[in-house]
């Protein structure tokens, strides 16, 4: 039960901070010697996050649905981009899936990558919509800008680097508006966040029948109350985690996190052999 909650309150806090939830899980599943947490319980905590994004942008799914419906041009642009984003990400998350799974047992690495992620945040700060430009107003989402978010989300599959922190850092070096930028990158977080999630569920389902690979369904995992608290957990925790960084995001004071996911890294390296 405890581990449960700790391992939510570390997929909520770290899916929406830019800290890697997927690094945080691997360094927390080694520190708390859970090496195995089963195929439901990640797929469920990630659910459990995807509903925070939705609850916390619900109005603007909401208009981006009806405008849709409607043909409204602008609302159709923004969908468009956000299924070019996923392009590349789909590419990159499927073509080297078990290369990028491999990662996921080696903490030692993501500690290293964990330090490129918190590069990547100190220098936003020089970015063409940082806080060193903050007269800089900044541009809106184009199929090239977004092409190049997507490649970007893609490359996140890799543990230690953060989605929402890599995505956001791009489209300020490529001087996309702040505040657009914060949105867009946990609305195009949806599909493939989902889709990551639909595919371990159905990962999961197969190995409930008869016939399956016991070795590689081994500790798949069920429905319990610890898990059903791990997934609350995450829900809540996503919730703050999120208003936490549209608000760090549109002050211009994302790097203030590359000191904390530095601090990981050099500890990790330091204290895991």
């Amino acid at each position: 039960m405890i581990e449960s909650l700790i391992l939510g309150l570390v997929q909520g806090l770290a899916e929406f901070l830019p800290i890697s939830s997927s690094g945080h899980l691997v360094l927390g599943e080694h520190i708390l010697n859970m090496q195995q947490v089963g195929i439901l319980f990640d797929v469920m905590l990630h659910v459990g996050t995807l509903l925070a994004v939705i609850l916390v942008f619900r109005k603007k799914l909401w208009k981006l649905i009806v405008g849709c419906l409607k043909r409204d041009k602008e609302e159709l642009r923004y969908a468009l981009y956000i299924i070019i984003a996923s392009v590349p990400t789909a590419i990159i998350g499927l073509g080297f899936k078990d290369a990028i799974e491999s990662l996921f047992e080696n903490p030692r690495f993501v500690c290293y990558a964990l330090l490129v992620t918190g590069t990547f945040l100190f220098a936003t700060q020089w970015a063409r919509t940082g806080s060193k430009h903050p007269e800089v107003a900044g541009v809106e989402m184009n199929w090239w800008r977004a092409l190049i978010v997507g490649t970007i989300q893609g490359i996140a599959c890799i543990p230690g680097i953060s989605r929402s922190g890599s995505t956001i850092s791009s489209m300020l070096f490529i001087g996309v508006n702040r505040k657009y930028a914060g949105e867009f990158s946990f609305l195009m977080s949806l599909p493939a966040v989902g889709g990551a999630a639909l595919l371990a569920f159905i990962d999961w389902f197969k190995c409930r029948g008869a016939g399956t690979d016991v070795l590689t369904c081994a500790n798949t995992g069920n429905i319990d109350f610890a898990l059903i608290c791990g997934v609350v957990v995450a829900f809540i925790s996503g919730i703050i985690a999120l208003k936490w960084l549209l608000n760090f995001v549109q002050k211009g004071k994302l790097h203030y996190f590359s000191y904390y996911v530095w601090a990981v890294g050099i500890l990790g390296l330091i204290f895991i052999r």
